[in-house]
Order: C-alpha cells, then structure tokens, then sequence
C-alpha cells in the first residue's frame, strides 16, 4: 500500500522526527512539511496526499480551523491528529468526526498503524485520549437535567449515523438531506438531549442503557 503525507507541526524537531519514522515505512512518503495551517491547506491543495499528520497549535490558522476548512471543501486527504492538546481541544476533533487521533506519548508504531487504518476507510482513535475526553466530558455533564425532549424519526437518524461515526457529508447522502439540514438536525438533537457534541450523544445515550435515543410519534 502507497501513501502520501503531508506534515504539519509548529516544532520542527517533531517534523524531523515524524519525517525519519515515516519514511522508514515501506510506501509512506512524505511530500511536505509545514508549521502553519495556511501552508498546511496550500500544501493539500496543491499535492492531494492521502493524509494529513497535523497537530492542532499550529501557527497562524490552528489545526481545528483547518481540519474544518478541509471538511468544508470536501477534501479526499484525511486529517489525522498527532496531538498533546488539552482535552476540550481533543473532545472537538472526535466532535468534527476525525477518523484519526494518536497522542504524541504514543511511540511511532502506533501513528503508522492508524494512518494505514484511515487511509483503509477506518477509524483510528487513541483509547487512553478517548477515555480521558470521556471522563471530562462526564464532568461537565454530572449536573446537567435527566429528562431530555423526545426526537423525531428523522433526528433519530440522523443520531444514530452520528454515533456510528459517519461525518455530516455521509450522512447526508445516505439520508438523501443536504449537509446543512444534516447540521441543523444534530443542533436540534443535541438541544434536546442536552449533549454537547457527538461524545456527549453517544455518552447520553450509553449511560442511559439505550440502544438509541427515544422516538417522538409524529
């Protein structure tokens, strides 16, 4: 398998690093390195690689701004986060619907492992960055009201695509929606349930022993 990535990390002793791990790898080439989120999208733009190793404080436009802006434009690289954010910086790219997070305390074998797994069509997320976003997300949420508003059929869809993964483009094309009411939808569900994001629907509907949130009769 053949891949092409592109680097973005505002330390260069990272990029040094990242560079000599990746090239060691039969079939990974690394096409581009950068420190900031506009060279990284120019980068993109310019090269199409497969993925995207970024890390989220990058100079100028962070990691978060460009992995939207990606998304926006629909993109075929896929961002994959190497990341020592803090956790609600975490908690917003699994809320975007990254398909891949490792944590830079995690040894080299693990990024080439979830860059082959994205690059499949899979998702790769961090157990140990996962359940610490989980945990402050459970924080946050210990006060929050216990009787949440029922969904209609169409929200509950539109949850459940959600839960499993799926970003707002897929979920629109297999719903038949466009993007925009896919978004308008997941602010509604995610009102009613009083969740903030897509961890926090998936954490509502874990911790209350549903297999999917409850339907309204229309």
């Amino acid at each position: 398998m053949t891949m092409d990535v592109v680097l973005a990390d505002p330390h260069p002793v990272v990029l040094d690093g990242l560079e000599a791990c990746l090239q060691a790898v039969p079939g990974v080439q690394v096409r581009a390195r950068v420190t900031d989120g506009e060279a990284a999208l120019q980068a993109v733009a310019q090269l199409q690689p497969d993925c995207l190793v970024l890390d989220l404080p990058l100079r100028g436009q962070d990691g978060l701004s460009v992995i939207q802006t990606l998304q926006a434009q629909g993109a075929r690289t896929r961002p994959v986060v190497f990341t020592a954010a803090p956790l609600p910086e975490v908690m917003r790219v699994i809320d975007l619907g990254v398909r891949g997070l490792v944590a830079k305390d995690k040894p080299p074998a693990r990024l080439v492992e979830c860059l082959q797994a994205v690059q499949a069509g899979k998702s790769w997320l961090d157990e140990d960055l996962t359940l610490r976003a989980m945990t402050a997300l459970l924080a946050q949420q210990k006060h929050h009201g216990q009787a949440p508003s029922r969904l209609t059929e169409r929200e509950l869809s539109v949850a459940r695509l959600a839960v499993e993964g799926l970003p707002n483009k897929l979920i629109a094309r297999r719903l038949n929606i466009s993007e925009g009411t896919i978004k308008l939808h997941l602010h509604h569900v995610y009102q009613k349930l009083n969740c903030t994001g897509r961890m926090g629907l998936a954490h509502f509907m874990q911790t209350r022993g549903w297999p999917h949130p409850p339907v309204a009769h229309l």
